[in-house]
């Protein structure tokens, strides 16, 4: 049953010309476990347009050092989601000082979720067998639930 329910979702996804605007917010979520926790820590996607990922980054240094490796991470990302080649190229934006505060900033102000709700998630999506769609419908549903708390109001869908 659950993988029709896992056919029947791809095909509304696909029906609502949704499925790459999916992979593109998948890609970014997959972010930091392409890049690994010293690299996130310095990093942050921040939109994707027309297959281009756009992450800030804190300093030009770490720009230069990911400018690099911008292939490997194209492959990397690509890799993590269902249909391929979604991410064409990487754009590293260097936001310095702003960077910095933003993300003290959006990690504090951030509602963390209870037990009780990590719970209800994990109830509601343990029925999917497939790790990757059970994974998007958890992060679906934790975002609802900080939404309703007031939270996610940083910069991450704002461009530029």
């Amino acid at each position: 049953m659950t993988d029709s329910l896992y056919s029947k979702l791809w095909e509304v996804f696909i029906k609502l010309n949704l499925e790459k605007k999916l992979c593109e917010y998948l890609a970014m979520e997959k972010w930091e476990e392409v890049v690994g926790e010293t690299l996130s820590s310095h990093t942050r996607p921040a939109y994707v347009k027309n297959g281009i990922l756009y992450v800030y980054v804190d300093s030009s240094v770490w720009v230069q050092e990911l400018m690099l490796f911008k292939n490997k991470l194209i492959e990397k990302i690509n890799n993590k989601l269902v249909i391929p080649n979604i991410i064409k190229d990487i754009v590293f934006i260097d936001k310095g000082r702003n960077f910095k505060a933003k993300r003290r900033t959006t990690i504090s102000q951030k509602p963390k979720l209870s037990l009780r709700e990590e719970e209800r998630i994990a109830k509601i999506v343990e029925e999917v067998k497939d790790e990757e769609l059970r994974e998007i419908l958890r992060n679906y549903y934790r975002n609802l639930v900080i939404m309703q708390k007031g939270g996610l109001k940083d910069d991450r869908n704002k461009k530029g």
